[in-house]
């Protein structure tokens, strides 16, 4: 009777006591004082990248997000929300909490160079309002300027016109042309003035780097350098001449254009930059290059934030100073 006993008494604290007790502590870490914790594990992509890659919360909610990093040091932004954690260290978990104020899908990515395949660690967060359950798809987008404007940013756009030297917005401050700085290429506004401009083409040049910079202002330019900083530069390298340690391998354009540079664009060259309008920068940015290697950052910034980059690339072709 006793090794009976004794044995039942173990089978009921294996599978009934402690399942129970491990659950109902789940359950009360889940939702402690009004908080949904919510455990999400990054891990680089190859050894599977975001665990859950997708998190569903409701409207209102209080929300705990606990996140480890197991592997290596990553990074963690929701940039929609304004949620950011600089740094996960290996072996470590960071907490930070939100309220789901608004229904829409929120997409999340790490900010630390992880691998690199660091740009695939991207996920989101589908916030629903339980009374209107498809609220958070919104409404459909607006096609994005180069669709609009019927634009291949796939092909290339070979400047027809080049400096013989780097424009210097400072030297063409007191020439103040009225130029399309976004549909236009800087060679295509070259091209114009030249046909009815009696300056020198220096002048020319100087004066095009002078309204490119006044179009952006200082202000933007600044924020797409923290942003190329901290998203580009890996690949693009710190000056923007394609020599970035995560770029060197990546297959460029070769597939697509055999006669094409392998790598991430060097921002630097004016014979592949200025036959670009910003408009191509902008969806190059917005969508990514199919087949090349370069991600699409459409789904992490705002529109706002793709004009500041692409201003920010233009100041790496033209003196801005």
């Amino acid at each position: 009777m006793r090794r009976e006993f004794f044995a039942l008494t173990v089978t009921f604290l294996l599978f009934v006591a402690f399942p129970a007790a491990f659950f109902g502590y789940q359950a009360i870490r889940t939702y402690a004082s009004g908080v949904r914790v919510i455990d999400v594990i990054a891990n680089a992509p190859a050894n599977g990248g975001w665990k859950p890659d997708t998190v569903r919360v409701n409207v209102g909610e209080r929300v705990r997000l606990r996140i480890a990093a197991p592997d290596v040091v990553h990074g963690f932004e929701i940039p929609a929300l304004g949620i950011a954690i600089d740094e996960i260290l290996p072996g470590h978990t960071e907490e930070i909490e939100f309220v789901a104020t608004r229904a829409g899908r929120f997409p999340f990515a790490c900010t630390r160079w992880c691998s690199a395949d660091h740009w695939r660690m991207r996920g989101v967060i589908e916030v629903i309002d339980p009374v209107n359950p498809l609220a958070h798809l919104g409404a459909p987008a607006s096609p994005p300027p180069y669709q609009q404007l019927k634009l291949d940013i796939d092909a290339m756009h070979p400047a027809k016109s080049v400096p013989a030297q780097k424009p210097s917005a400072a030297r063409g401050a007191s020439l103040n042309f009225d130029l399309d700085t976004r549909a236009q290429s800087p060679s295509d506004a070259f091209t114009r003035l030249r046909a009815s401009s009696a300056l020198t083409d220096a002048e020319l040049w100087d004066a095009i780097a002078f309204a490119w910079k006044q179009s952006a202002g200082a202000e933007q330019i600044a924020r797409g350098q923290k942003l190329y900083a901290r998203d580009c530069a890996a690949c693009h390298g710190e000056q923007g001449k394609g020599d970035g340690t995560a770029g060197r391998n990546l297959p460029g354009m070769a597939q697509m254009h055999t006669h094409g540079k392998r790598g991430p664009s060097d921002f630097t060259d004016a014979a592949q930059m200025f036959g670009a309008s910003d408009v191509i920068l902008h969806g190059k940015i917005l969508r990514g290059g199919m087949g090349t290697g370069m991600p699409e950052w459409g789904s992490l910034y705002t529109d706002a934030e793709i004009w500041s980059v692409v201003s920010y690339i233009r100041s790496l072709g033209f003196d801005f100073q």
